[in-house]
């Protein structure tokens, strides 16, 4: 590897890890294929021995990776420099964007096209494939006189029920968005924090979702500040800035759920002991825990009520109702209680266990607040008497809007995915070439026409420096007053790259007659800048 014929059989790796620059790391497959291809010379030796010394335990995945791994990708670093654009617009007919275009970073970039059409063409076909209609499981009846309409619904063309589902769709998306801005105003610890935080509000009823997964109603056991949250003087009330007020607290709920064990263990033979045992365990995760399907006796069976930790803003909404509960909830018999009360009380509010209001318990006076509840409002009356609504079954309406949005979340991913082909097409650091160009206009290097001028043909000399920099300082005259020593002195700022450590003032401490010349060279730079 330095260039000398000399023999070398064997190559021993003393270490499987190397220094980076940041830290020890594993030595990558394509660094083992350079190192360890130097044994043996071809042509002269029939093989070549690799002694891998290991010091320390690898898992089999690593070293799989540095034996038998990809080499190391290939990336493009190519730049466009002021002093090669220069050097490009002084002879004649040559055009910047072509080399641009004959680019290896240009082919990196537009070899990607091909599969992102690829694909979009797929999910457009899945999406054509998608009919947004009924279709029925049995032969259809003629309708009878008695049907609602007289039958005249059961008549409406597919493009029609497509259009009208996707009005529907599009007033259901506009009510979830107006929902979510309205519980992020509600669920502000200065408005529902009174309701959870002191004692006389334990056992109130929450509804909970938690990683997008519905629990339901549960029951409040416990609502606290997390340790440590707005202490540590200024750097912990800096650091409290950054986050939510809302990830301040905590609450324990006690929520029904079914654990996760019994979903993958149905041929045990100690299903029943472990049914029996369940409630046994006390504290709830979502990771363990599911929660219970909607009128699945199985789950009721299997179910048992334990202990959630979560935040504010797994809150979904807020009760009126509040009940006895135990101040030990870890025993069987006390939890048992509780969940004999959450569905007493539930069988007790068919229509709908109460909720606070906004207006009148939080006592939200934000004015955005009332636009959204009016907007909520609006969109929940034109979809209760949109013809979608009037025209077909809750359940029949639920599967037609899923089906439009399976359709439109293909559609939707074609458009993205020919989005990021037609930006691979383009040619690539175009916009940067466009920014370059007005700059070297501005500074005077080229004239209206692009035709380089004095100051440009002097930045195509330079190559080991910022040329544009150097450039004005040479047009401005700033070296002309100045000694051998200083210029030299002041050239040497160009080519030093090592930042300051402590962002003081650089000019601390430099004599007098290197400063006003390096104050110069800070004022040029933030004119080129």
């Amino acid at each position: 590897s330095i260039g000398i014929n000399m023999p070398a059989k064997t190559v021993v790796f003393t270490n499987t890890r190397k220094w980076d620059g940041k830290d020890f790391r594993w030595v990558t497959s394509g660094e083992y294929i350079q190192m360890s291809g130097r044994a043996g010379r071809r042509g002269k030796d029939d093989r070549g021995i690799v002694i891998q010394m290991l010091d320390e335990k690898m898992e089999p995945s690593v070293c799989k990776g540095i034996l038998y791994g990809d080499p190391d990708p290939l990336n493009s670093s190519y730049k466009i420099k002021y002093n090669m654009l220069l050097n490009m617009m002084r002879v004649e007919d040559v055009d910047p964007e072509y080399l641009l275009r004959a680019s290896f970073h240009q082919y990196q970039k537009e070899k990607d096209a091909p599969g992102l059409l690829q694909e979009a063409q797929e999910s457009e076909q899945k999406a054509s494939q998608i009919i947004v209609d009924l279709i029925p499981d049995t032969p259809q009846q003629p309708p009878s006189s008695s049907d609602n309409n007289n039958g005249e619904d059961d008549d409406i063309p597919k493009k029609d029920v497509e259009q009208m589902v996707s009005e529907y769709y599009q007033m259901d998306q506009q009510l979830y968005t107006t929902q979510l801005k309205m519980k992020q105003i509600v669920h502000q610890p200065q408005h529902v924090l009174k309701f959870l935080i002191n004692s006389n509000n334990v056992g109130r009823f929450l509804d909970v979702v938690i990683d997008d997964e519905h629990f339901g109603w549960g029951i409040l056991v416990k609502c606290q500040r997390k340790p440590g949250t707005r202490t540590g003087g200024e750097a912990g009330r800096n650091a409290s800035k950054a986050e939510s007020p809302s990830s301040d607290y905590t609450l324990d709920v006690l929520l029904q759920c079914v654990d996760r064990h019994f979903d993958t263990d149905n041929t045990n033979k100690s299903r029943q002991e472990d049914v029996e045992n369940s409630n046994l365990l006390w504290r709830g995760t979502v990771r363990h825990c599911r929660s219970i399907k909607k009128n699945d006796q199985e789950d009721i069976k299997l179910a048992s009520m334990r202990v959630f930790t979560i935040e504010l803003q797994n809150i979904e909404r807020i009760s009126a109702v509040k009940v006895s509960v135990a101040q030990d909830i870890h025993p069987i018999e006390a939890r048992r209680n509780a969940s004999v009360t959450l569905n007493e009380v539930k069988k007790r509010c068919p229509e709908g266990i109460p909720l606070l209001d906004p207006i009148t318990d939080l006592k939200i006076k934000d004015p955005n607040f009332t636009t959204l509840m009016d907007r909520a409002k609006a969109l929940t009356e034109r979809m209760s008497s949109h013809t979608l609504s009037t025209t077909y079954p809750e359940q029949e309406r639920h599967q037609l809007v899923q089906l439009y949005e399976t359709k439109a979340s293909y559609i939707q991913r074609a458009k993205l995915l020919k989005d990021e082909a037609r930006t691979c097409e383009t040619i690539a650091l175009k916009e940067d070439l466009k920014k370059m160009k007005r700059v070297l206009k501005k500074l005077g290097h080229v004239d209206v026409q692009g035709v380089i001028q004095t100051k440009g043909r002097c930045a195509c000399e330079i190559n080991t420096a910022n040329e544009l920099v150097v450039v004005e300082l040479i047009f401005t005259g700033v070296f002309n007053d100045l000694s051998v020593e200083q210029c030299v002195a002041l050239l040497s700022c160009m080519t030093y790259d090592e930042r300051n450590k402590e962002d003081d003032d650089p000019t601390k401490g430099m004599k007098g007659y290197l400063a006003n010349p390096f104050l110069k060279l800070q004022e040029v730079a933030r004119t080129v800048a």
